[in-house]
């Protein structure tokens, strides 16, 4: 009587051990792990939904269908051997940088670029893009720089908050005797469009997201023309023309989670699989360089 008491003294002990060892790893989920997750759900070729749900690369838990390229590298990206055992639950919500920075979420995503107020607040993990920029304007012009936007005297609509928007910010702070126009919108990128076509504004932003555009509205870029600046312009946008996940530093996991995604971004890398992706969802060389793949923090 007394052995079997032990026995069960142990077996009630050995539970209690993986029920809390279950508990201090996180939400789990048929015996995966899942990673909580959540993007802004736009802009195309990096996250769009699909007309047809059938063509998502992935739907969410309440039905949102996803595709698009930072869509196909989260799905790619649990299929590595480095998040083997992990399950992805990924949602749409436009407050991705605050429930990720308060560890509401495990991370989000949304091409996010470095910058160093963010570094304060997230880990960014390995880059998974490497972006190109470019100045939109009417056919008969082209401008390649902020200097030369300053010059022409011609306003940038731009959505507050974004990289374009806060670089544009700085530019006017450092040069108040060239300062450039900025109108804050919240109109679709096709109404910016327009009157980038029209001549009476610029356009700046990445090269993928013009190339999603002008296929969808070709009659529209027939009247623009677009100039790709140069590396050395381009950090005035970022200091890093690279994209990232970003894990909220408060997070439980934040750390684990930066090395364990950085280590599977890595692997799609060196398989190819990201030029793969890179070619498949945008046709453009998005794809950073191997220098490139080092923790910013």
């Amino acid at each position: 009587m007394k052995r079997a008491f032990l026995k069960r003294t142990v077996i009630t002990v050995l539970a209690a051990v993986t029920a809390l060892s279950l508990a201090a790893c996180g939400k789990s989920k048929g015996g995966a792990k899942v990673i909580k997750a959540e993007t802004f759900g736009a802009p195309s070729p990096f996250i769009y939904s699909p007309e047809d749900p059938k063509d998502a690369l992935y739907t969410t838990a309440d039905g949102v269908a996803l595709s698009g390229y930072d869509i196909a590298v989260l799905v790619e990206l649990f299929k590595t051997k480095a998040l083997e055992g992990y399950t992805l639950d990924l949602r749409v919500n436009s407050n991705t940088i605050v429930d990720a920075q308060q560890g509401t979420v495990d991370f989000g995503v949304n091409n996010f670029s470095y910058n160093v107020d963010r570094a304060e607040s997230f880990y960014f993990s390995y880059p998974y893009t490497k972006a190109k920029y470019a100045i939109l304007t009417k056919n008969g012009s082209a401008i390649s720089s902020f200097a030369e936007i300053a010059a022409a005297g011609l306003p940038v609509e731009t959505s507050a908050g974004n990289n374009v928007a806060n670089a544009l910010e700085r530019w006017n702070e450092a040069n108040p005797d060239k300062k450039i126009n900025i109108e804050y919108t919240s109109a679709d990128i096709t109404v910016e469009l327009q009157h980038i076509a029209e001549g009476t504004h610029v356009g700046i932003g990445d090269t993928p997201v013009w190339a999603a555009y002008r296929e969808s509205y070709p009659e529209i870029f027939a009247n623009i023309t677009e100039t790709v600046i140069s590396d050395e312009e381009a950090l005035l946008i970022t200091e890093h023309s690279t994209s990232h996940l970003l894990f909220g530093k408060t997070g439980a996991h934040a750390k684990e989670y930066q090395k364990l995604l950085s280590e599977g971004i890595l692997e799609l890398y060196k398989s190819g699989k990201l030029k793969e992706l890179a070619d498949k969802y945008t046709g453009i060389d998005i794809v950073p360089a191997e220098s490139d793949f080092i923790y910013l923090n």
